[in-house]
Protein backbone atom coordinates (compact mmCIF):
# COMPACT_ATOMS: atom_id res chain seq x y z
CA UNK A 1 0.00 0.00 0.00
CA UNK A 2 1.07 3.70 -0.77
CA UNK A 3 0.10 5.88 1.95
CA UNK A 4 0.91 9.96 0.73
CA UNK A 5 -0.17 13.08 3.23
CA UNK A 6 -1.78 15.85 1.01
CA UNK A 7 -2.49 19.51 2.60
CA UNK A 8 -5.95 20.45 0.42
CA UNK A 9 -6.67 23.99 -0.80
CA UNK A 10 -8.04 24.60 2.33
CA UNK A 11 -4.82 23.60 4.75
CA UNK A 12 -6.45 20.75 5.93
CA UNK A 13 -4.85 17.17 6.03
CA UNK A 14 -5.39 14.07 4.15
CA UNK A 15 -4.19 10.69 4.02
CA UNK A 16 -4.04 8.80 0.49
CA UNK A 17 -3.94 5.02 0.55
CA UNK A 18 -3.36 3.69 -2.94
CA UNK A 19 -3.83 -0.11 -2.40
CA UNK A 20 -3.82 -2.91 -5.26
CA UNK A 21 -4.96 -0.69 -7.87
CA UNK A 22 -8.51 -0.95 -7.32
CA UNK A 23 -9.43 1.19 -4.62
CA UNK A 24 -8.07 4.46 -3.41
CA UNK A 25 -8.87 5.29 -0.06
CA UNK A 26 -9.03 8.75 1.37
CA UNK A 27 -8.94 9.62 5.58
CA UNK A 28 -8.65 12.58 7.55
CA UNK A 29 -7.67 12.02 11.14
CA UNK A 30 -7.89 8.21 10.80
CA UNK A 31 -11.82 8.47 9.53
CA UNK A 32 -12.56 7.63 6.15
CA UNK A 33 -14.00 10.45 4.11
CA UNK A 34 -14.06 9.32 0.29
CA UNK A 35 -13.04 6.62 -2.37
CA UNK A 36 -12.17 6.17 -6.05
CA UNK A 37 -13.08 2.55 -7.02
CA UNK A 38 -11.12 1.26 -9.79
CA UNK A 39 -11.62 -1.89 -12.68
CA UNK A 40 -8.69 -3.09 -13.87
CA UNK A 41 -9.05 -3.92 -17.41
CA UNK A 42 -7.58 -4.87 -20.73
CA UNK A 43 -8.08 -4.06 -24.56
CA UNK A 44 -6.90 -4.46 -27.77
CA UNK A 45 -3.62 -5.47 -25.76
CA UNK A 46 -3.83 -2.15 -23.80
CA UNK A 47 -4.11 -2.38 -20.33
CA UNK A 48 -5.93 0.40 -18.04
CA UNK A 49 -7.87 1.05 -14.83
CA UNK A 50 -11.50 2.07 -14.94
CA UNK A 51 -12.83 4.68 -12.62
CA UNK A 52 -16.19 3.14 -11.62
CA UNK A 53 -17.21 5.10 -8.34
CA UNK A 54 -16.17 8.14 -7.56
CA UNK A 55 -16.94 8.38 -3.74
CA UNK A 56 -15.63 12.40 -2.41
CA UNK A 57 -18.33 13.90 -0.92
CA UNK A 58 -16.02 14.37 2.27
CA UNK A 59 -13.66 16.11 0.29
CA UNK A 60 -15.17 17.47 -2.92
CA UNK A 61 -13.46 20.86 -3.98
CA UNK A 62 -10.16 20.24 -2.38
CA UNK A 63 -7.62 19.43 -5.28
CA UNK A 64 -8.06 15.47 -3.12
CA UNK A 65 -9.69 14.03 -6.06
CA UNK A 66 -7.17 15.09 -8.82
CA UNK A 67 -4.20 13.97 -6.41
CA UNK A 68 -5.70 10.41 -5.73
CA UNK A 69 -5.82 9.85 -9.55
CA UNK A 70 -2.14 11.35 -10.18
CA UNK A 71 -1.22 9.66 -7.34
CA UNK A 72 -2.93 6.50 -8.47
CA UNK A 73 -1.31 7.05 -12.23
CA UNK A 74 2.44 7.17 -10.87
CA UNK A 75 2.02 3.89 -8.71
CA UNK A 76 0.87 1.81 -11.31
CA UNK A 77 1.72 3.53 -14.53
CA UNK A 78 -1.42 2.77 -16.58
CA UNK A 79 -3.87 4.93 -18.43
CA UNK A 80 -7.04 5.85 -16.35
CA UNK A 81 -10.04 5.84 -18.17
CA UNK A 82 -13.55 7.01 -16.80
CA UNK A 83 -17.45 6.44 -18.01
CA UNK A 84 -19.70 9.43 -19.53
CA UNK A 85 -23.14 10.91 -18.83
CA UNK A 86 -23.96 9.88 -22.23
CA UNK A 87 -23.89 6.62 -22.10
CA UNK A 88 -26.75 6.18 -19.36
CA UNK A 89 -26.46 4.21 -16.25
CA UNK A 90 -23.96 1.44 -16.91
CA UNK A 91 -23.44 -2.26 -15.01
CA UNK A 92 -20.54 -1.07 -13.54
CA UNK A 93 -21.43 1.81 -11.93
CA UNK A 94 -18.81 3.93 -13.78
CA UNK A 95 -21.95 6.18 -15.53
CA UNK A 96 -21.00 9.89 -14.01
CA UNK A 97 -23.90 11.62 -12.18
CA UNK A 98 -23.42 14.74 -9.72
CA UNK A 99 -20.10 16.43 -9.60
CA UNK A 100 -18.72 13.48 -11.54
CA UNK A 101 -18.80 14.78 -15.77
CA UNK A 102 -17.17 18.25 -14.50
CA UNK A 103 -14.24 16.62 -12.81
CA UNK A 104 -13.92 13.99 -15.25
CA UNK A 105 -13.71 16.64 -18.47
CA UNK A 106 -11.39 18.54 -16.32
CA UNK A 107 -8.68 15.58 -15.20
CA UNK A 108 -9.05 14.86 -19.54
CA UNK A 109 -8.28 18.16 -20.24
CA UNK A 110 -5.31 17.88 -17.91
CA UNK A 111 -4.48 14.74 -19.15
CA UNK A 112 -4.96 12.80 -15.97
CA UNK A 113 -7.63 10.60 -17.70
CA UNK A 114 -7.94 9.46 -21.22
CA UNK A 115 -9.69 11.31 -23.46
CA UNK A 116 -12.62 10.32 -24.63
CA UNK A 117 -13.02 9.64 -28.55
CA UNK A 118 -16.51 8.76 -29.90
CA UNK A 119 -19.55 7.56 -27.80
CA UNK A 120 -20.89 5.64 -30.39
CA UNK A 121 -17.67 3.75 -30.61
CA UNK A 122 -17.23 0.16 -28.41
CA UNK A 123 -14.06 1.29 -26.92
CA UNK A 124 -14.97 5.35 -25.98
CA UNK A 125 -11.12 6.00 -24.84
CA UNK A 126 -7.85 6.94 -26.91
CA UNK A 127 -5.03 6.14 -25.32
CA UNK A 128 -2.16 8.72 -25.30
Amino acid sequence: MTTTSFTSKSGQQYDIDVTDGSEILVTKDGKKCGSILLSYRECDGDDYYHITNLGLEGCKRQGVGRQCLKLHKETFGSPLTAGSSHNGKQDDGSHLTGDGPGFIKKMREEGIVCRERNYDEPRDYEFE
